[in-house]
């Protein structure tokens, strides 16, 4: 057995034998992924203003070391008044749901979220210049790597099929387009989510992760 599959068990093992079945340390996963997103998209909307730490605290009336703390990814005080606050002051609006949803399509349309988010960073592109370079509007591009309620259209997974080389159908898989998927399938996907953390940097693991299912999709014949 290769050192690539030592790991990969490794991190399977770890993952069934602390979280499993266990529900409540699922939703403490759950919870810690969503307190990486916000904070990611804090910063994503921050940088895409083109504004520092310091200019955002002084644009909400705070100080940069919150703003600091809103940023990292292990922070859980986000409120709902903070959020607006920001959202404001960048213009943007701040929009709440609450949907219950098949937990296996919320993993593959968190699965879809990851991959499209990667592979943008790992080819080295903001999201203007990927936006520009797929022929996918910017608005779209920001709602599959912020949104993982939003459904991309025939046309769109079509673009993303051409420039990344993944099948339409496995995009719209995980996308959660289409249902009918195979286990095999399904297992790569949940087996990818549970390795994977909210890609922000795209560090040497994260990268090698995104890497091997990147080459499960690629390989002909699975979900088509």
């Amino acid at each position: 057995m290769g050192k690539k599959n030592l790991t990969t068990n490794a991190v399977e093992i770890l993952h069934q034998r602390y979280i499993g079945d266990d529900a409540e340390r699922k939703a403490s996963l759950q919870t810690e992924r969503v307190n990486a997103d916000v904070a990611q998209m804090i910063n994503d909307l921050r940088q895409e203003a083109g504004i520092t730490q310091k200019e955002l605290a002084d644009l909400i009336g705070t100080t940069q070391s919150v703003i600091c703390r809103l940023e990292d990814a292990d922070y859980n005080g986000h409120s709902l008044s903070m959020l607006s606050r920001i959202a404001k002051a960048l213009n943007k609006r701040l929009s709440v749901k609450i949907i219950s949803e098949d937990e296996q399509r919320q993993t593959m349309r968190y699965v879809f979220r990851e991959v499209i988010k990667g592979l943008r960073l790992q080819l080295g592109l903001k999201i203007d210049q990927f936006s520009e370079k797929a022929e996918i509007d910017k608005k779209d591009v920001l709602a599959m790597e912020r949104n993982m309620n939003y459904l991309p259209t025939p046309i769109i997974l079509h673009k993303l099929s051409k420039f990344y080389g993944i099948s339409q159908r496995k995009f719209a898989a995980l996308a959660g387009v289409i249902k009918n998927i195979p286990p095999e399938f399904r297992e790569e996907a949940s087996s990818f989510a549970a390795k994977s953390e909210s890609f922000s940097k795209l560090t040497g693991e994260e990268k090698r992760i995104l890497d091997e299912f990147v080459k499960f999709l690629r390989t002909e014949g699975k979900a088509e």
